[in-house]
């Protein structure tokens, strides 16, 4: 797949940074009407990916890492801030940044109240390649991620259930992966 494009029109005034929050009652709202933008990462060295154990709603098991966009910022910009922020990988040079395809992923429950109203969100989803000091270097958030693992792609898969809609989702993106 080819990168995901970015327009934005000359004068666009972005009112928020990415450290802004939205209040959670509105955001809250926001997620019961809207389908929010995400960028995820799969970082892959040699012939292995790296899957994490999330701690954390709407995913509390084997995911990748990622979060979501910022109005008006380029997906590799959020991709780059995502490597920073979610894995402590910073400087990471964009070209790096392969996009393996965009998902939609509805996920049954969330953080926010009502947890059971779940959320809706479309993922562009990068691979990057890394060095063996960056996959050494790699420290997730614990608030987070309960676990991480280098995994090959076989064993990867064994972790997850083909019947399950977001293993579905992941084992999709696996497939997807360029070694």
């Amino acid at each position: 797949m080819h990168d995901v494009p970015h327009f934005q029109e000359a004068g666009r005034m972005n009112p928020v940074s990415p450290d802004d929050r939205m209040p959670e009652a509105v955001y809250s709202t926001a997620l019961d009407f809207l389908v929010f933008a995400c960028v995820d990462l799969v970082f892959t060295y040699q012939q292995q990916l790296l899957l994490a154990k999330r701690n954390t709603e709407p995913r509390s098991s084997w995911w990748i890492v990622g979060g979501r966009m910022v109005a008006g910022e380029e997906p590799k910009a959020t991709a780059m801030r995502k490597a920073h922020q979610e894995a402590q990988l910073a400087n990471l040079d964009t070209d790096r940044f392969h996009c393996i395809g965009v998902y939609s992923t509805c996920f049954a429950v969330r953080r926010q109240a009502p947890k059971h109203h779940g959320s809706h969100s479309l993922n562009v989803t990068y691979q990057i390649e890394l060095t063996l000091e960056e996959k050494e270097q790699i420290k997730l958030r614990s608030d987070e991620y309960d676990t991480w693992q280098w995994l090959s792609v076989e064993r990867a898969k064994s972790l997850l259930t083909p019947d399950e809609a977001m293993d579905q989702a992941l084992l999709k993106l696996i497939d997807a992966l360029r070694f």
